[in-house]
């Protein structure tokens, strides 16, 4: 596939968190015991949780071969060691516990791989969660505010009530310093911090407005204090509700995802390429995270032509947009497609996103 993200220098983690949440990709794949499922790795979160749901199989593709070493951290961790160590290295409980954490893998990771680790949590005290240059970017936020600004913001994660919550953002936050200062933090300019500018080639809105506008409505359907995404967005990785967490991180799951590991198979490479060869055929479902925000809708649709048009192949893919539309306004020729309805998992999505799509070749009902 034609993307711009092959003109973007792929020498670092450029994410370390998957913000397309879990629930949605289980309701649009459905995954079964049968299915062989392609994810885009990213931090690795979306693969671990798909094993949860017991595929045959998890094919975990990048083309960034760093991502795809970060997942092979988190395999290495949840392999040898405890859920200590995993919280520890992702930064969930402090630098004293990245800390922790660095000291028994400097023993327990393989000797080629000690160096860069070592090199890595030196320079990022802080865990994984906030290393990522997008993480990065978008927890320094926070820190850009005056203490009074942030401690409204703290407050704002206080409320069990949601007509309260939206009472106080529209009292003590909107049409003010706060709209103002995330405005001009995630603008186009800024924005360049956290993603490559050449990744905004198609993009058809502004992302501080954008941003702001879906935070607005995100304040008046969801009790934010329960969302993970919107906390560690707001308020970084600590004092985090092991209950809100992504599956893959929380103890319960961990033991199961032990057991599955094995079914992992990662690869560096394009998506759309490897699920047109030969070796991709076996794939049934896919998640693609945001992968089509990258490029052009004649090549949205080019692709998707290639990929729906054999109806032989059972296959299936979810797909996020960000500040595109693909798939808004034009249907595929070929396949079938799903706007997905986010009612659905609205407690436990990502804000930031403008919708998402199920396409497949073969009609099928969403689980509720």
């Amino acid at each position: 596939m034609q993307s711009e993200f092959y003109s973007v220098d792929l020498d670092r983690i450029r994410y370390s968190l998957v913000w397309e949440d879990s629930q949605t990709l289980y309701h649009s794949l459905d995954i079964r015991p049968e299915d062989r499922v392609l994810v885009i790795t990213s931090a690795g979160c979306n693969v671990l949780n798909t094993l949860l749901k017991n595929p045959r199989q998890v094919i975990a593709i990048d083309l960034n071969p760093v991502q795809n070493a970060l997942l092979a951290l988190k395999i290495h961790v949840i392999q040898q060691h405890d859920q200590a160590t995993l919280r520890g290295m992702l930064g969930l409980d402090g630098p004293q516990a990245v800390a922790r954490a660095a000291q028994q893998l400097a023993v327990s990771l393989p000797v080629a791989q000690r160096a860069y680790w070592a090199s890595f949590f030196a320079s990022h005290p802080d865990g994984i969660l906030t290393a990522g240059k997008l993480e990065a970017y978008i927890t320094r936020f926070r820190t850009t505010c005056p203490e009074p600004l942030r401690e409204r913001i703290r407050h704002l994660f206080t409320f069990d009530d949601l007509p309260a919550q939206r009472r106080f953002f529209e009292q003590e936050l909107d049409n003010g310093p706060f709209q103002e200062a995330f405005i001009h933090y995630f603008d186009d300019a800024n924005l360049s911090q956290g993603r490559d500018p050449r990744l905004f080639r198609y993009a058809q809105e502004s992302g501080g407005r954008a941003f702001y506008r879906r935070l607005s409505s995100h304040l008046s359907t969801v009790l934010v204090k329960d969302n993970f995404f919107t906390r560690f967005f707001f308020l970084g990785p600590l004092d985090l509700p092991e209950a809100i967490l992504p599956p893959c991180y929380q103890a319960q799951h961990m033991d199961t995802l032990r057991e599955r590991l094995s079914r992992i198979s990662a690869v560096d490479g394009e998506a759309i390429s490897y699920l047109l060869s030969p070796a991709g055929q076996a794939i049934t479902k896919a998640s693609l995270s945001n992968i089509f925000e990258y490029t052009s809708e004649p090549e949205f649709h080019r692709v998707c032509e290639a990929l729906l048009t054999d109806p032989q192949r059972p296959l299936r893919f979810v797909y996020w947009n960000l500040l595109q539309g693909q798939g808004d306004s034009a249907v595929p020729a070929t396949g079938f497609r799903y706007p997905f309805p986010g009612g659905q998992t609205r407690q436990t999505a990502c804000f930031y996103f403008k919708n998402q799509y199920i396409l497949a070749t073969h009609p099928f009902c969403l689980i509720p």
